[in-house]
């Protein structure tokens, strides 16, 4: 099968958060070395210990990530979507992963070769700092995900939780306003949200009635993300 081109997948790749941020012959040559993968759900991607071999970007389809040192209940931690990337700390530092990627549906990956990339950067050293973008912007997400499970009121933690979960906690970006569906069980959201089982369902139920969300099987679609930033803003 004959490798897509830079432009064919540059034109087809969300360009958004810290990619979007890199200068565009920065994003042109990465995309130039990717290579398409397709993942089936359920697929393990990597595993917390492996090689960091490669770095990943989402072209579609929902990734989740489970950490190293979570606790064995927290089936997983966050959840990636297109245009999002993962792998490239590991990859620039030689290291074993830390995190857990599995393919929660159906995805299709776009992976540069660690040794391929790191030839890139050793050709444009200054183009490492680009790269910490992605560090810098998983930081910060970190910090989101510590500074939302403090929140005080039960309806407000959920709310930051499955607007994060949906890719739409900030009110910036092209999607910010858009639906978004979470491939999540509720027992999943409970845990994630640091509540009781009967606590969500009471919570979900309050969302549902007032159209911010509507509950699927073992998913939930997130209505009206402005709305619900406004409940996760209140606590």
């Amino acid at each position: 099968m004959a490798r897509p081109s830079g432009t064919t997948v540059q034109s087809s790749f969300p360009i958004r958060g810290w990619f979007a941020d890199c200068p565009p012959r920065f994003r042109r040559e990465v995309l130039a070395l990717v290579r398409p993968k397709f993942y089936a759900a359920g697929s393990v991607i990597y595993q917390a210990g492996d090689a960091g071999q490669d770095m990943f970007g989402i072209s579609s389809g929902v990734v989740t990530m489970q950490g190293k040192f979570t606790h064995p209940d927290a089936v997983l931690l966050h959840m990636l979507r297109p245009g999002e990337w993962f792998g490239s700390v590991p990859v620039l530092l030689k290291r074993d992963r830390r995190i857990t990627a599995v393919a929660r549906t159906d995805v299709n990956l776009l992976r540069v070769p660690g040794d391929e990339l790191r030839a890139l950067l050793r050709r444009r050293p200054e183009w490492i700092v680009e790269l910490g973008r992605d560090a810098i912007h998983n930081m910060d997400l970190a910090m989101q995900i510590a500074a939302d499970l403090l929140i005080r009121d039960a309806s407000a933690r959920c709310a930051a939780v499955l607007l994060r979960l949906a890719g739409r906690r900030w009110a910036s970006g092209p999607d910010a306003g858009l639906p978004s569906e979470v491939p999540a069980s509720q027992a999943e959201l409970a845990m994630l949200c640091n509540v009781s089982r009967n606590t969500l369902s009471r919570v979900l139920r309050g969302l549902s009635a007032r159209g911010l969300v509507t509950l699927n099987y073992r998913s939930l679609t997130v209505n009206d993300p402005a709305r619900l930033r406004d409940v996760a803003d209140s606590g």
